[in-house]
């Protein structure tokens, strides 16, 4: 095996990232769809967004992996941000680069790897847009042009300005290490402690400008019937799709945190209960119509919905006891 080369604007890089606050991040709803629709058009599963930083990838939008970050030193992206064309392995078991690498020995067994460099708005290479499969496969000259494309479009996410509201004030007034504390490793969202303290900032938001705040429920139905059909390896998929359907309908500047395996709360502000009852049934709806496709798993995901609006005075409780009330509901 051999680790990928330290690029000559390491510091200038590692700068750019790091003001960009990508690192130990939530996944987002705008980089995920363009992960599905990469997906889709390559007839594949794995898709990455992926963020090349000190010893870490950090996995921004990922589809088909269980985790959100890997070591550097082992990662294929590493290789790629090193020139300015994708690098494509057809078949890794036959490339002295990564015959021996442990994502080609042990899970995921990568076979094949594009990917595409990203540069943010300084041109600077940051990371990478990429594609994943455990068996060998052909890319023509009109693959790597669609990969530079969608890569294109991650681009313009990527130098969009930042909007500025309790979430994105939220995540730089933490360090990288108290970041990497409060996100799930698994589904991209943040953990239970993690919500619950952007949840009291969100309090204090909405108690100061006298808005209501509502706080919407999501569970997986039948968790053990889930369990035992599919299996606990095909579990984190289940989380994963809920967590992405309730990232892609909420409107900007909401957050949705993990309860667990089969659990997940959004908190969404200043809506109306009318706006509210018309964000629930549109998560029903793509819930409803939506097929979860992963590792040769097709089906239908039910899930129970419940929802909480806080106003006035009874914005004056704690996220934990926000939280709570919510649950008590279910």
């Amino acid at each position: 095996m051999q680790k990928p080369d330290i690029p000559h604007n390491e510091e200038e890089r590692t700068r750019a990232i790091q003001n960009l606050g990508m690192i130990y991040s939530p996944s987002e709803a705008r980089f995920d769809r363009i992960t599905r629709l990469v997906c889709r058009h390559f007839d594949i599963d794995t898709a990455l967004v992926t963020i090349v930083y000190k010893e870490i990838q950090w996995f921004k939008s990922l589809q088909g992996l269980n985790a959100c970050s890997t070591d550097r030193e082992v990662s294929f992206c590493g290789h790629a941000i090193l020139s300015d064309e994708p690098l494509v392995v057809e078949n890794a078991l036959m490339d002295p680069r990564f015959t021996d690498n442990p994502l080609v020995v042990d899970g995921p067994r990568i076979r094949f790897y594009a990917g595409q460099p990203l540069r943010d708005s300084f041109g600077l290479t940051i990371g990478t847009l990429c594609v994943i499969d455990s068996v060998p496969r052909v890319f023509s000259v009109e693959d790597k042009q669609d990969l530079r494309d969608f890569a294109r479009l991650v681009e313009v996410e990527i130098a969009k300005p930042v909007d500025d509201n309790v979430v994105t004030r939220f995540v730089r007034s933490l360090n990288e290490n108290q970041r990497s504390l409060l996100i799930d490793p698994v589904v991209g969202s943040w953990n239970r402690r993690g919500f619950e303290a952007l949840l009291n900032k969100e309090l204090e938001h909405a108690c100061r400008l006298e808005e209501d705040l509502s706080l919407i429920h999501v569970k997986l139905s039948s968790f053990d019937l889930i369990l035992n059909r599919f299996g606990r390896d095909r579990i984190v998929d289940f989380s994963k799709f809920t967590a992405s359907i309730v990232r892609d309908v909420l409107p900007n500047g909401s957050s949705v945190g993990s309860l667990g395996a089969d659990a997940f709360v959004a908190v969404c502000s200043g809506m109306t209960n009318s706006e509210v009852t018309r964000l629930l049934e549109q998560l029903k709806t793509r819930f409803g119509e939506t097929t979860l496709e992963t590792h040769g798993v097709k089906a239908l995901v039910d899930v129970d919905i419940n929802f909480l609006t806080l106003s006035g005075d009874e914005l004056r409780c704690t996220s934990v006891q926000a939280v709570d009330r919510l649950l008590s509901l279910s």
